[in-house]
């Protein structure tokens, strides 16, 4: 893949032929959207979105998850990123878009396996663990790649319960100035499926919510015990 000539291209083809364009956001930017995905180079948001440069602000990471406000000490770069584009930038869509064949959530469903040889990449999805186990726990019988679809999907629609732990986010969702909703993207047959905050997910997410709590809280009392010691 030759880089370089792909950034000259860029110059004498895209950039030449559409000048004036680049001189309407040279100055600043605003977007209309803030795009959370999966970090997976088949998840676009300019092609789906049929986009220009300018109007998208994203964020991406593996398995498109955003740490909830009463988990500080996790990654504060993600929502940072949140933060600026919905007080700042004023954007009018938050979008949580998950998609098919994620690496991220097959990772979830083999969590073990990859503390040793992937220890950060294990740290970061940790945080949807009990979305998996709850798959487990609620359908035992499912075959595996049907656990692996409904994690796909949950996960996206969990981090809008996440976002809404922010009360910068909450405001403007409740105000209805801010459009709040989860996408999942099938990569083969190109339809998105779309989730409101409150959707069909909504009793599920519920209890995810409650046992990820309850499992922060009990691993905070054994940090708590352990420093004592």
């Amino acid at each position: 893949m030759d880089l370089k000539r792909r950034i000259e291209e860029f110059k004498e083809m895209e950039y030449e032929f559409n000048k004036d364009f680049y001189a309407t956001i040279k100055e600043q930017q605003h977007p209309h959207t803030l795009f959370i995905a999966c970090s997976d180079s088949r998840v676009d948001a300019e092609t789906l979105f049929q986009a220009h440069a300018g109007e998208i602000f994203q964020i991406r990471n593996v398995a498109n998850i955003v740490p909830r406000e009463e988990e500080p000490d996790t990654h504060p770069s993600v929502v940072s990123a949140i933060e600026y584009a919905v007080i700042v930038l004023g954007v009018e869509n938050l979008i949580v878009c998950g998609h098919s064949n994620c690496g991220g959530c097959a990772a979830i469903r083999n969590l073990e396996k990859y503390k040793e040889k992937l220890p950060y990449t294990a740290e970061w999805i940790s945080q949807s663990i009990t979305i998996s186990d709850y798959i487990d726990y609620r359908y035992p019988d499912m075959k595996e790649e049907d656990k692996i679809i409904m994690l796909e999907k949950l996960n996206a629609v969990q981090q809008l319960d996440n976002l809404m732990t922010y009360e910068f986010v909450r405001k403007r969702v409740e105000a209805g100035d801010l459009n709040l909703q989860a996408y999942y993207y099938n990569i083969g047959t190109g339809t998105i499926s779309v989730y409101d905050y409150d959707s069909v997910f909504s009793d599920m997410i519920k209890e995810i919510t409650s046992n990820r709590k309850l499992m922060y809280e009990l691993k905070t009392q054994a940090d708590s015990f352990n420093h004592i010691e």
